[in-house]
């Protein structure tokens, strides 16, 4: 079974600049890593692969810098990956995303099964994967706790879903995108022989004039939504020590809570 997984670089902290004009994150601002709940799909990636052989191929869309989590991902396990870096795709809202990592998925090759993480820890929009399969015209399976694949159905895939705390068994058939909760595994931990090996595994680089989308179609020029306004949380939380015999304490407590109840 081949697999391709779609990852992305996230900041490690929230400490990051955001463009005064377009109101995106200014990536190159902050140290990046990978969405954590992509680890867990590169993972579930793993565990298949074991089991049918093939080859995991990792994509992201990003700047030049991206290709640090792409070597991550194959330091993990990965095979291969993909980088789509162009400014003409910078800055796209989460459907002129999906329209990039789809083109590239279609002229990398063909796979089985796509992967990624259900939300990504910076706009959490639990869209691109849907979105994605939208594009390719395949399945798609959100909130993904596990997978089983079964050899003698090889053209099916069976996911156990977990929604408002209930689970579902799902199936499905192939190719398909399955986007991963985070948490649902153990990621491998990368080795410092399988970092050193992650430096010599193919790494192919696409711009949009690979993929020959319209302009129009992707980036800020190709995309439906906006964000039209951002701004830095002001303010914090403030502690007052209250003292005094358990009676004292009360009359103390009851007229804050009186005093708060008047500003609302």
């Amino acid at each position: 079974m081949d697999i391709a997984v779609l990852i992305k670089q996230v900041p490690v902290s929230n400490n990051v600049s955001v463009d005064p004009e377009t109101h995106a994150l200014i990536r190159a601002s902050a140290e990046g890593m990978i969405n954590p709940a992509d680890l867990n799909a590169i993972e579930e990636a793993m565990m298949l692969k074991e089991q049918t052989g093939g080859k995991v191929v990792v994509f992201t869309m990003g700047p030049p810098d991206a290709e640090k989590a792409l070597r991550e991902a194959m330091a993990h396990g990965c095979d291969e990956s993909c980088l789509i870096t162009d400014r003409v795709v910078a800055g796209g809202d989460t459907i002129a995303t999906a329209r990039v990592l789809a083109e590239a998925i279609k002229k990398y090759g063909q796979f089985d099964l796509i992967l990624g993480g259900a939300l990504s820890a910076d706009g959490a929009t639990g869209q691109v994967g849907a979105m994605v399969a939208e594009c390719l015209g395949i399945p798609h399976i959100c909130e993904i706790q596990s997978i089983k694949y079964d050899e003698a159905a090889p053209d099916k895939i069976e996911a156990v879903k977990k929604v408002y705390g209930e689970r579902f068994l799902v199936r499905t058939s192939l190719p398909a995108v399955l986007s991963v909760n985070f948490g649902c595994n153990v990621p491998r931990l990368a080795t410092l022989r399988s970092t050193r090996a992650a430096k010599n595994k193919p790494l192919a680089t696409y711009t949009n004039a690979d993929l020959n989308l319209p302009e129009d179609q992707v980036g800020i020029k190709g995309s439906p939504t906006a964000v039209i306004d951002s701004f830095e949380p002001t303010g914090g939380r403030m502690a007052e020590m209250l003292t005094g015999t358990p009676e004292e304490l009360a009359v103390k407590l009851k007229d804050l809570i009186d005093e708060e109840k008047g500003n609302l």
